[in-house]
């Protein structure tokens, strides 16, 4: 019943949407609205959700005096002087008697966070602090000094999931691309932005780039990849490319900042690449236990991206929330960007298009605080939670995905409660 109810879903949707191309003023949303809330596995959506799992600080740190060099700043998720492992949350140079005004983001989850003050000698000073605390000094008697295992400090990594039906419902396994990315402060006007490619659940072409929030295209110098490796690398682009050009930055709408990272995400797995040419082979990628003729297995690929800015200024206040990752589909002959952050669900940045927005939808894609986040397996929805009933890959109850997107307030270590079997 479900796939019949489906593909009259799409048939609507496909009527709505070409009556709208036609003529806007036809276009009718409430009903658009319907067919979408029918299609997908929550019911009740929270109406003032903003998707998002992530709370952003700023805060001022005085580094005060020390009888060594001081080098560094960072903000760690853990103690790591306690054998606690540690994630970097924020990472800035700093020198002794510097006061530093700085942001950070961390999931909504955390509530104590610890100050770390490096000296040239690699020596830590620590201090706990809360999240309601804005001002952070060494001083403070209870600061802790010690020499750290690095092997407990790991940089933070965001997941980033896509469905590729926009604007139709998708299945809601958000698993169609997978970006996992990580954040790393490579020079005073630098970032290293280390891209993976996790998962491609998709059958069709979909391109990639990212949006860089509150930065134009002329903030920055260059970008630029480790040992020059791209996602495209051999790719022979269609008159109709996805993403126009074959720089590594590209000038958006508007003068934005928008790193290209692949026209084609089949091809930047970087499996087709032993295909004869001219043809591409569109399996699904790590999306599934077991291989078939439809699935099929993959390494995670890895690429390291170099961004060098004319300002350092702002980079003391750069987090993963300011990355904007989104990917590029094909509908009924148009290009239409899927941006994996609600609140940035409206850009477009390099096609231009009215985007279906609407709270008590479930979004396209989802940011989730955790690099190695267990996204579901092909064709098995995130949660399902309607009509009381809780199933699906995240259906802890209380920890659930369909408590979150009831409540925003609520269960916001969802994703650390998978469903074994039915993720990847």
């Amino acid at each position: 019943m479900y796939g019949k109810n489906r593909f009259k879903i799409c048939l609507l949707i496909i009527g709505f949407l070409l009556t709208a191309s036609c003529n806007k003023d036809m276009f009718d949303a409430e009903d658009y609205k319907k067919i979408v809330e029918i299609a997908q596995p929550v019911n009740n959506i929270d109406e003032s959700h903003a998707w998002d799992l992530t709370s952003s600080y700023y805060i001022t740190v005085e580094a005060g005096t020390s009888s060594t060099e001081i080098r560094r700043l960072q903000i760690l998720s853990a103690n790591p002087a306690a054998g606690e492992r540690a994630v970097i949350l924020g990472d800035f140079p700093m020198s002794a008697k510097e006061k530093k005004y700085v942001s950070f983001v961390a999931p909504s989850l955390l509530t104590n966070f610890y100050a770390a003050r490096i000296d040239a000698n690699g020596t830590y000073t620590l201090v706990e602090f809360s999240k309601d605390q804005r001002t952070i000094g060494f001083s403070h008697p209870l600061a802790t000094q010690a020499v750290v295992d690095n092997r407990l400090i790991g940089n933070q990594s965001f997941s980033y999931c896509f469905e590729d039906e926009m604007p139709q419902p998708g299945d809601y396994d958000y698993n169609d691309v997978v970006l996992r990315i990580s954040i790393e402060r490579a020079a005073k006007n630098q970032i290293m932005l280390n891209i993976t490619l996790a998962a491609v659940g998709s059958l069709s072409q979909v391109a990639a780039g990212i949006r860089m929030e509150n930065y134009k295209y002329d903030d920055i110098i260059s970008v630029t990849t480790i040992d020059g490796e791209t996602f495209d690398d051999g790719y022979k682009k269609s008159s109709l490319p996805f993403i126009d050009g074959n720089e590594l930055l590209v000038r958006g709408i508007d003068n934005a900042a928008v790193i290209n990272l692949f026209e084609d995400a089949h091809w930047a797995t970087g499996v087709a690449h032993y295909a004869s040419e001219g043809y591409i082979p569109r399996y699904k990628y790590n999306v599934s236990k077991t291989t078939s003729s439809e699935h099929d297995m993959m390494s995670p690929r890895t690429i390291s991206y170099v961004v060098t800015f004319k300002e350092s200024a702002q980079l003391d206040y750069f987090t993963l929330n300011l990355l904007d990752p989104f990917i590029i589909v094909e509908y009924m002959g148009a290009f239409m960007e899927v941006h994996a952050a609600y609140r940035y669900r409206s850009v477009t940045a390099l096609h231009d298009y009215v985007q279906p927005v609407n709270a008590t939808i479930l979004p396209w894609a989802i940011v989730v605080p955790d690099g190695s986040f267990r996204y579901p397996l092909d064709g098995v929805n995130i949660g399902f939670a309607k009509e009381g009933a809780l199933f699906g890959a995240y259906m802890t109850d209380k920890h659930a995905f369909g408590n979150w997107a009831s409540n925003s307030g609520t269960a916001l270590d969802w994703y650390l409660y998978p469903t074994g079997n039915m993720v990847y």
